[in-house]
């Protein structure tokens, strides 16, 4: 507990934090309201800004934009049947049918509610569990960092939707875009190419900038001329649906374990949880037909979960230095240009602010119950903003956060470079997050796998005498064969099936 009361004596020595915080929801909720914006594109344009400020109200700034964008992305689900940001895609189903019955604003508060029940749950799960595996994570030498580096890796490779193959293909990409720079083992040069530019590596916020937003709007332009109808809505009210969300309560509960579980595996995702939540409870219904049509348990079951993944995806972030899911990864950019080293340590070096992170993710989740519903009407006009006036602005400030964050106009032809590329990966349909987590896992695979062997003389089977990097290496290995593996079995059933 000391821990959460240094972070609680740090929150109350910064009376400015609150207004930070309210900021940050809002602009959150706007960027997951918005189709085509979201949380990770709102966390990763506002990481320049907090280089001037604080660490402290820079994360909470960050965590704010962060939970307010997950949530956010609700609002666009429920009243045009978009997913304002890829973890409010299964909101679609219930929510989008309740608001063409005539009922938005039950559909919202439902959203809104079960979003802050999943927020909830999970903040006293970054609270209670968050020690205690940082405290397992300072036994982990570099067998062991290799072997978490490598299961992040694996996981985002195969529950990564698509081709398998042109993930490899992202993953192996990203991996090679970390090696560039000085090595960390020797101080050689690689990859440079004579420029000495690329001595320091390719800047994270730029790089991710350009595949994100840049290549997004890119992708968005063929949308420009289609017009859309202007979106109206009266009220939602601040009280709770009790009378509608009776029977959902166990789902809520089972929602927000999922997600926090889910949270806390590397690079798993907010559709994972929701997707997992949502069968779950229509198989366990009584009235399964009426998923689809309208059902509140539906709505209960997608916001619950993919709001609990955040502070689920905060706790491997903080204890590890891995990343939960694609928001998570953006704020180790945001931890970094404080100089702060994610990871068990970081509770020893800096508990105040690792329980400010707690402190601010609890209060957050409360301000954007408030502030999402009591500002609707301004959301829901977000959503009417044409592209043509908001592209540019996005735009501009990529390229300004991109310059200001080092002062080197060489980072906005890198913002340039990977907006092209990933306007390029989105046309071939290649993901995006197995670049991101191989720009930023490779690095840590790469680094302790060659200081383990070098220890260790080239015997790699010297891992096997380390429990923990066994047992990590060993269900990184089963999530790359699975694919294959699964794949036999269907091919057997076949064949078994026919004879």
């Amino acid at each position: 507990m000391s821990v959460l009361f240094e972070g609680i004596q740090v929150f109350i020595s910064s009376p400015q934090i609150l207004i930070v915080m309210l900021v940050g929801i809002f602009i959150g909720v706007v960027f997951g309201s918005i189709p085509g914006l979201t949380a990770t594109l709102g966390v990763i344009l506002l990481i320049p800004i907090t280089y001037a400020m604080d660490p402290v109200i820079g994360m909470a700034l960050l965590l704010c934009i962060y939970v307010g964008g997950i949530s956010g992305g609700l609002i666009a689900a429920t009243l045009l049947n978009i997913p304002g940001t890829p973890s409010s895609i299964f909101t679609c189903w219930d929510a989008y049918p309740m608001t063409k019955n005539g009922k938005p604003g039950l559909a919202l508060s439902i959203g809104v509610f079960a979003s802050l029940i999943g927020g909830l749950f999970s903040s006293m799960a970054l609270i209670f569990i968050a020690p205690q595996l940082a405290k397992f994570g300072l036994k982990f030498g570099n067998w062991e960092f290799f072997g978490l580096a490598f299961i992040a890796m694996s996981v985002i490779v195969v529950t990564t939707e698509g081709d398998k193959i042109k993930n490899y293909i992202g993953l192996i990409f990203g991996m090679i875009l970390g090696a560039i720079g000085f090595d960390s083992i020797t101080g050689l040069e690689r990859l440079t190419f004579g420029s000495w530019q690329l001595t320091s590596g390719i800047s994270a916020t730029a790089l991710m900038m350009g595949l994100y937003a840049i290549g997004e709007i890119m992708n968005q332009t063929k949308e420009l001329k289609t017009r859309k109808d202007k979106l109206s809505f009266k009220s939602a009210s601040f009280k709770p649906p009790f009378k509608e969300l009776k029977g959902t309560w166990r789902t809520m509960i089972t929602g927000s374990i999922a997600g926090t579980f889910v949270g806390i595996l590397p690079a798993v995702g907010q559709q994972t949880a929701a997707l997992m939540t949502y069968n779950e409870a229509k198989q366990r219904s009584k009235e399964p037909e009426k998923f689809g049509k309208g059902y509140p348990e539906g709505i209960v079951a997608s916001e619950s979960s993919n709001n609990a993944v955040c502070g689920g995806a905060i706790i491997p972030l903080i204890t590890f230095g891995i990343p939960g899911d694609m928001t998570t990864a953006a704020l180790i950019g945001g931890l970094m240009i404080h100089g702060l080293q994610p990871g068990p340590l970081l509770f020893t070096t800096d508990a105040g602010i690792v329980g400010a992170i707690m402190i601010i993710y609890l209060i957050g989740n409360l301000m954007m119950y408030f502030m999402e519903l009591g500002l609707m009407k301004i959301f829901v006009r977000m959503i009417n903003i044409p592209k043509y006036i908001l592209f540019p602005v996005i735009i501009l400030s990529c390229i300004l956060g991109s310059f200001a964050l080092n002062n080197r106009v060489f980072d906005i032809w890198i913002l340039i470079l990977f907006g092209i590329i990933g306007y390029f990966f989105m046309s071939c349909r290649v993901p995006l997050s197995p670049v991101i987590m191989g720009f930023l896992m490779g690095p840590l695979f790469e680094k302790n796998f060659r200081r383990a062997i070098i220890a260790d003389n080239g015997n790699f089977m010297r891992i096997f005498d380390r429990s923990i990097a066994s047992v990590l290496f060993i269900i990184g290995v089963a999530f790359v064969l699975w694919p294959f593996i699964k794949r036999i079995m269907i091919k057997v059933r076949a064949n078994v099936d026919t004879a």
